[in-house]
């Protein structure tokens, strides 16, 4: 049905004599422009003004009366809009039959101040950014209110915009226009469609373009006091303020797309402008200032974009053709003329990036907050930093929405924000949560399950809340067990924060602010190798490097992580351990197994590292896989040395063995368990691996790819021969890697070392997307 032949074609006589018949106002009546409707501005002579509204006679009763709910609905929390008027009979809707025998319906509004924005020449970012706001505050209003009469099919809705569009397109006359459509239509379809079918869906206004906005330029010291409508202190220019005073016209709500008043205030605030996206921007920042975006809307928002400048055209080419005279219907087709090929020709990933760093409080923000108050030497990653506001098993968010595949944090090593740890915290926490002087069930389960997975000899476990707290009471164990003092580490090894750890941590006390080894620290080479003495071709570089332990004659412990990771990803030569557990037993000292970093199949062949080297430790530390981000430590040890710690001073960690981290504890161990994540990580890390091996033909830097499962390294040498250190590279690779959407650092005692430890369900095509992008930086 062509419903512009059924518009109402009232005189501005006529509509005066309506007023004052129906509504009792005396005015002057003056046309308002429409598409489908005949509106009438209404100036009485004391100056009060109102909108006289004759509806379109293809128009349904129940549709008007669904519009005039939902105005009253949002006037309850919002001034935005207009509240209907009664008829002197007491009547939302009155009725008149014209002439020709038409049948509408007549409606009374009240008069909002301002004028339309699409006649305002200067939009500034401030003003674009109130649109957002007020459109927000519009559809926060709507998002609870409902009638049957707006789930309806029509034209304008954005949820039909591809099939409308599509049987529309032919009647495009200009060819250029008709193929950039066209060429629109056939990206959305691919690329934007699947993210439409997840949109959350709520009743919109479907219409706050240009011309249905009002904005109050009168000069800021005319204005009322502050009413509802959207301002800031911005906002004033030139002493004029640019503040939203009302969105018009609820002829087209419809239930569709929560987004859709997003998209289409967006549409129609780019057109004309210079840079059209910095426009968006503004009003999606905005928007988001006071409304809350989902992913999937965020992801799928420029395409709505398009969408609608995309019906614009489409639905202005047929109603042109019908009525050619009416210069209303053209009134946005110039300027989406020139914007239109303008927004096609962007990135859509970039303007997706853009639009999710226009959510809250900006990156920049929080840096500038978190340096005022927090100690300067906190360190935090990347030269542009990212403020992270979620997780999703491998994946973490900022605070725009951006999705970042994280291959870094080691510490939830079940996946971020896994369900079944969240529950089993979550769950023990509203009953319980007490520390190991009451009696509970779940500490004598942890430690049962976790002994489970150890050598038997490892039965008696110690419960603390960190790896450095797990690091220093085994220190305290080994010394207790042999009255000693000295203690054997590697060289670039770290094993806490701690006072003694920083002693014991060769990457500490060498590096900045370091004082050096205390006399009772022994420092042992790296085996490294690739850049130490000893190579791999060598089949004795194990026992080699081990023994350089002799030099110790006194040992209380050897302690050293199974793979040492802030050494740099180092994979232990064959036989290394033994051997230097052999020296060191020999010598009357315990050997300390730091499992921190890779417990609980990370390294793919093992459920603990040390289990490659074929050994048994005399006591093992555990820390961050084994919460999942939840802060527990562990100790585990033999009898006898737990029997020499038993000398009458009393052990007790506030929150070491809690009934809530055991609960994570015990739902940690099902996790891996029952997703059989070391078998998962073996597979991906073959993969991974066999990927980062094809870069070394292909790029000079690469100079090494080393490690096991999900825990890898990539050396990067501005030299093979010489292996100097590729330092500065190692930090760009890492930040641009980081602009790409994969978080990644370095490590090594050259910090040239690209070091990859995801959460453990990383999959298949995460290892192949990241080998890919790190070809590409590389």
């Amino acid at each position: 049905m062509d419903v512009l032949q059924h518009a109402p074609a009232l005189t501005p006589a006529d509509a005066s004599q309506l007023a004052l018949r129906l509504f009792g106002v005396k005015a002057d009546a003056s046309p308002l422009p429409s598409e489908r409707d005949q509106n009438f501005a209404l100036l009485t002579p004391s100056a009060d003004r109102f909108v006289l509204k004759i509806a379109n006679s293809t128009d349904a009763l129940p549709l008007l009366e669904a519009q005039n709910a939902a105005l009253a609905h949002v006037s309850r929390t919002s001034t935005l809009c207009p509240r209907v008027i009664p008829t002197v009979n007491g009547e939302a809707i009155a009725t008149v039959d014209t002439s020709s025998g038409a049948h509408h319906f007549v409606r009374l509004f009240t008069w909002l101040p301002g004028v339309p924005l699409g006649t305002v020449a200067n939009q500034p970012p401030a003003l674009l950014d109130a649109l957002g706001a007020a459109v927000a505050e519009l559809d926060t209003a709507l998002e609870d209110f409902d009638h049957p009469a707006i789930h309806r099919e029509f034209y304008w809705d954005l949820a039909r915009g591809v099939s409308l569009c599509r049987e529309l397109a032919p009647s495009i006359a200009d060819e250029r226009m008709r193929a950039l459509v066209g060429g629109l239509l056939d990206r959305i379809e691919v690329q934007d469609a699947p993210r439409f079918a997840r949109l959350r869906r709520a009743a919109v206004h479907n219409d706050p373009n240009d011309y249905n906005v009002l904005v109050d330029l009168r000069p800021a010291a005319e204005l009322p006091p502050e009413g509802g409508s959207y301002t800031s202190p911005n906002h004033v220019a030139s002493g004029f303020s640019r503040k939203i005073t009302g969105i018009l016209d609820f002829g087209d709500i419809v239930h569709s797309y929560a987004i859709a008043d997003l998209a289409i205030a967006a549409a129609y605030a780019v057109l004309g402008k210079p840079d059209p996206l910095a426009a968006a921007v503004s009003v999606v920042r905005g928007y988001q200032r006071q409304r809350t975006l989902e992913d999937d809307e965020i992801a799928a928002l420029f395409g709505l974009i398009l969408l609608r400048l995309c019906t614009s055209v489409c639905v202005a080419a047929r109603q042109q053709r019908q009525r050619p005279d009416d210069e209303y219907l053209s009134v946005s087709q110039g300027p989406i003329a020139e914007t239109l090929p303008a927004l096609a020709a962007l990135d859509p990933a970039a303007v997706e990036s853009a639009f999710r760093l226009a959510r809250g409080r900006t990156p920049e923000e929080t840096l500038a907050a978190r340096r005022r108050v927090i100690g300067p030497n906190v360190s935090i990653a990347y030269r542009r930093p990212v403020k992270i506001v979620r997780g999703w098993m491998q994946y973490l968010y900022d605070e725009s929405g951006r999705q970042y595949l994280d291959a870094y944090n080691n510490v939830p090593h079940v996946g971020h924000s896994h369900p079944r740890v969240v529950r089993a915290a979550t769950e023990q926490m509203l009953v319980l949560n007490t520390n190991t002087r009451y009696l509970h069930d779940k500490l004598a389960m942890f430690a049962e399950r976790l002994t489970a997975t150890l050598p038997p000899q490892l039965r008696v476990c110690y419960f603390v809340n960190s790896g450095s707290e797990a690091n220093e009471l085994a220190l305290r164990l080994a010394r207790a067990h042999t009255h000693r003092r000295e203690v054997i580490v590697l060289d670039a090894a770290y094993h806490g924060n701690t006072t003694t750890l920083v002693d014991i941590s060769p990457y500490k006390f060498n590096g900045p602010g370091g004082e050096g080894a205390p006399p009772w620290v022994h420092v042992l080479p790296l085996p490294d190798t690739y850049r130490g003495k000893y190579k791999r071709d060598d089949p004795r570089a194990g026992e080699k490097y081990a023994e350089f332990a002799r030099y110790v004659t006194n040992p209380s412990a050897f302690i050293a992580e199974s793979a040492p990771s802030v050494a740099g990803q180092i994979i232990l030569p064959d036989r290394y351990l033994a051997s230097v557990y052999a020296i060191v037993r020999a010598a009357g000292g315990v050997c300390i197994a730091d499992e921190v970093q890779t417990a609980y199949g990370r390294m793919g062949t093992h459920f603990y590292a040390f289990e490659a080297q074929r050994v048994v430790p005399d006591i093992v530390v555990l820390g961050k896989p084994i919460g999942n981000g939840y802060p527990i430590g562990a100790v585990v040890t033999t009898r006898e040395i737990a029997a020499s710690f038993d000398n009458g001073m009393e052990f007790f960690s506030t929150f070491g063995g809690s009934t809530v981290a055991c609960a994570v504890g015990l739902a940690v161990l099902d996790v891996v368990e029952e997703e059989r994540l070391q078998d998962h990580a073996r597979e991906v890390g073959a993969i991974l691996v066999d990927r980062l091996r094809d870069l070394i033909g292909d790029h000079p830097l690469v100079g090494d790819i080393r490690g096991s499962g999900l825990f890898l390294g990539v050396e990067l040498v501005k030299d093979r021969a010489t292996l100097e250190p590729a330092t500065a590279e190692a930090s760009e690779v890492s930040n641009r890697m980081r602009e790409r959407g994969i978080l990644l650092g370095t490590d090594g005692p050259f910090h040239n070392v690209i070091k990859i430890r995801p959460p453990m369900p990383f999959t298949a095509e995460d290892a192949e997307h990241l080998a890919r992008t790190l070809a590409d930086v590389l």
